[in-house]
C-alpha cells in the first residue's frame, strides 16, 4: 500500500492506494494467495511469478522514486516499476520502458533518480547469466542504455550508487548457496572468505569498461550517497557486521565509507560512526555529488523497525538523534528542501508515524 500527503499552504491532504500489480490482481480475482513467500520454496507458488527468486509474487513493495513528475515503485527482488499520479496515487499503469529490459528480469530496488539530468538509472539480477544488468532511462521516459554485467554466479544486490560521470554496481560475499540452488532451495550465505566487489562503470559505459574494486567481507542494503572526489569515487552506506541477522541492530548497521581511487585502483575504507543506524537520506539536490548531511533511522533490538531519527554530520562526525516513545514506530524519513533554500540542510526531514 502506497502512502501520500500532500502539503498545500496551511492544509494536507492523505491519501493510501494499494499498488495493482498482476500479482495484486490475480490473487483480488482468485479470492486466496497464488504466490508462497521468501521462506517457502518456489514449488509452493501456484503460478509463475517474479523475482530473481523466481516464483514470487510482485507487490512492487519496496522502493518509490519520483520521475518524470510519476511515482515509480519497484521490487526488490525484482519486478516490474509501476507508475502512479504523486498527489492522486491514479495508478497509471506499467513503465513503457521496461518493454526495453530483458524479458523475466525486472528491475530491482533501488532505481535512482538524478534531478541534475532527470535520468533514472537502475540495475536487475537473477540467478541466469551474466547475473546482472545496468541500465539509464531518460527525461522523456526512454530506456536510453542497457548492458550487461557479467557476475562470478548469482548474487543478492539491494542498492547501487551513481556519480556525475560513474554508476557503481555491488557485489557483495553475501548471497545463495550454489549448492542449495541445485536443489531449488534459496539459502543465504555470508562467505567471509570473500572480499566485497564494487564495479564502477561509466553512466553510459560499455561491459568492458566495468572495473573491479575491492573491499573488506560485508552486506549493505543501503547506499546514502556516492560522489567523485578527483580520482576518486566515494561510496558511503551501510556496512553490517553480520548480515546473518534480521534486526538492524543484531547486524550491527552502521554509516561507512569506501574510497575507490581510479587511478591506482586502491580501496580505503572505514566508518562514518560506530554508532547504529540505516535507510540514510540526504538532500535530493545533492545525490551523485558532494554531501554533508543525512537523515536515517534507528531501531529496537531484535525487532525490524525504526523508532527514532538521526542526522549525521559526514564532515564532523556529529550525531543528533531524536528517539520516539516507546511503542511509536516511523517510516523511513526523506528530507523536503525548503523552496527557495541555498544551504544542504536547510528543509524538512518528513515522515509517517504510529503506534501499536
Amino acid at each position: 500500500m502506497l502512502h501520500s500527503i500532500f502539503f498545500d499552504g496551511q492544509s494536507a491532504q492523505y491519501r493510501n492506494r494499494f499498488v495493482r500489480t498482476d500479482g495484486f490482481n490475480a490473487e483480488r480475482e482468485a479470492g486466496r494467495a497464488l504466490w508462497g513467500g521468501l521462506l517457502e520454496r518456489p514449488e509452493k507458488s501456484e503460478r509463475e511469478g517474479w523475482g530473481a527468486r523466481t516464483a514470487l509474487k510482485d507487490s512492487s513493495s519496496t522502493d518509490v522514486v519520483i520521475h518524470r513528475g510519476r511515482v515509480a515503485t519497484s521490487f526488490y527482488q525484482c519486478g516490474d516499476v509501476y507508475e502512479l499520479d504523486p498527489k492522486t496515487l491514479e495508478q497509471l499503469g506499467k513503465a513503457d520502458w521496461l518493454a526495453g529490459v530483458t524479458p523475466g528480469w525486472g528491475v530491482s530496488a533501488h532505481t535512482k533518480v538524478d534531478e541534475a539530468t532527470d535520468e533514472l538509472l537502475f540495475f536487475n539480477y537473477s540467478k541466469q547469466a551474466p547475473y546482472m544488468h545496468y541500465g539509464v532511462v531518460d527525461g522523456q521516459g526512454k530506456l536510453v542504455h542497457y548492458i550487461p554485467i557479467e557476475l562470478p554466479g548469482p548474487r543478492l544486490p539491494h542498492d547501487m550508487g551513481f556519480t556525475d560521470n560513474y554508476a557503481v554496481l555491488h557485489d557483495f560475499p553475501f548471497f545463495w548457496d550454489p549448492e542449495a540452488l541445485k536443489h531449488n532451495a534459496h539459502a543465504v550465505r555470508f562467505r567471509t572468505d570473500m572480499p566485497t566487489r564494487f564495479g564502477v562503470v561509466p553512466r553510459r559505459g560499455r561491459p568492458e569498461d566495468v572495473r573491479w574494486f575491492e573491499a573488506k567481507p560485508t552486506y549493505a542494503l543501503h547506499v546514502i550517497n556516492t560522489y567523485e572526489d578527483g580520482d576518486t569515487i566515494v561510496m558511503d552506506g551501510y556496512a553490517q557486521k553480520d548480515p546473518t541477522h534480521f534486526s538492524l541492530v543484531e547486524t550491527g548497521c552502521h554509516a561507512y565509507r569506501w574510497r575507490m581511487n581510479l587511478r591506482t585502483g586502491e580501496v580505503t575504507e572505514g566508518p562514518l560512526e560506530e554508532a547504529l543506524s540505516e535507510f540514510g537520506m540526504i538532500n535530493p539536490a545533492h545525490a551523485g555529488k558532494p554531501y554533508r548531511f543525512s537523515w536515517a533511522v534507528t531501531s529496537p533490538p531484535k525487532f525490524f523497525a525504526m523508532n527514532g531519527l538521526v542526522r549525521l554530520d559526514a564532515e564532523t562526525g556529529h550525531r543528533q538523534e531524536y528517539p520516539l516513545p516507546d511503542g511509536v514506530f516511523l517510516s523511513e524519513s526523506p528530507m523536503a528542501p525548503r523552496q527557495g533554500s541555498t544551504a544542504e540542510d536547510d528543509g524538512y526531514v518528513v515522515t509517517f508515524h504510529y503506534g501499536c
